[in-house]
């Protein structure tokens, strides 16, 4: 993790300091430490890393779990971590298409799983539902 994380030099006319923005659970946290205020720079900094520690221990993000649940504004299937795919095969002269719905979810930090289905095999309903539960089925098996 970055020692600076979260935090910004800016740079006036006249004076500086660092800003420190956070945000945890849709809640902007801001407070800027201007360098005169703070006896110097590095010590304007040394404020601004303290405050961004302490806020950090005392607001805690979203587990995995809640963030699985989260649903984002561009979301097109109604459930949180399947969506429809669309992939042209261009080996082929006739370019075939083939569509997948797919389900996607994190076990555990730094992890990808997904799995898909074809529409062609399973029928759109089928392979929708099959993407619902494999989905379900992995964020339940989520390190919270």
């Amino acid at each position: 993790m970055s020692a600076n994380r979260n935090i910004t030099r800016i740079d006036r006319d006249s004076s500086g300091g660092f800003l420190v923005r956070l945000m945890r659970k849709g809640k902007k946290h801001t407070k800027f430490f201007a360098d005169n205020e703070y006896g110097g720079k590095r010590k304007a900094q040394a404020a601004a890393k303290k405050f961004r520690d302490e806020l950090e221990s005392k607001l805690k993000g979203y587990t995995p779990q809640q963030l699985s649940k989260i649903v984002r504004s561009n979301n097109t299937s109604g459930v949180v971590g399947v969506r429809l795919v669309e992939e042209v095969d261009s080996r082929w002269p006739s370019k075939p298409t083939y569509q997948y719905w797919v389900a996607q979810w994190s076990p555990s930090k730094g992890v990808r799983k997904t799995q898909r289905f074809s529409v062609e095999k399973y029928g759109h309903d089928e392979a929708y539902k099959l993407a619902v539960k494999a989905r379900a089925k992995g964020v339940a098996s989520m390190k919270s």
